[in-house]
């Protein structure tokens, strides 16, 4: 059988509430306290146990809603990820200069383009004399 503590609980209360509330280590809180860091320590993290939630347990109305919000979130940014994939494929073979292609036809007609246009202004676009600029 294990003796009696020598540290009330409402001692260690407060030393674990120190701790975890101070910017110090609990090696130094401990020293402030005059007590044994691998003590404080234990006690610490017998109190972070105790207020884990159980695995099973139900979520709370605030939980659940921040759930919903994320999940409805998330949708949202997948949403908007399959449009900008999308709207990257349409762009390949487009010239940078509005209207036109890189093989200097308009921009929409079939076959029109090679794909991966990327002009300067020292390249000429499908060599029809029009320069690119940015």
């Amino acid at each position: 059988m294990a003796p009696p503590s020598k540290y009330s609980p409402e001692f260690r209360e407060e030393a674990v509430q120190i701790a975890l509330r101070s910017s110090k280590t609990i090696s130094e809180v401990a020293r402030e306290l005059e007590l044994n860091s691998e003590t404080l320590r234990g006690w610490v993290k017998k109190y972070q146990k105790q207020q884990e939630p159980a695995p099973d347990a139900e979520l709370t109305v605030n939980e659940r809603a921040r759930l919903k919000e994320l999940e409805r979130r998330n949708r949202e940014l997948e949403m908007e990820v399959t449009f900008l994939k999308k709207a990257a494929v349409r762009s390949m073979g487009r010239c940078n200069i509005p209207g036109r292609t890189a093989t200097g036809g308009v921009a929409g007609w079939r076959g029109s383009g090679v794909r991966g246009c990327r002009t300067s202004r020292s390249v000429k676009c499908g060599g029809d004399g029009v320069t690119g600029s940015r």
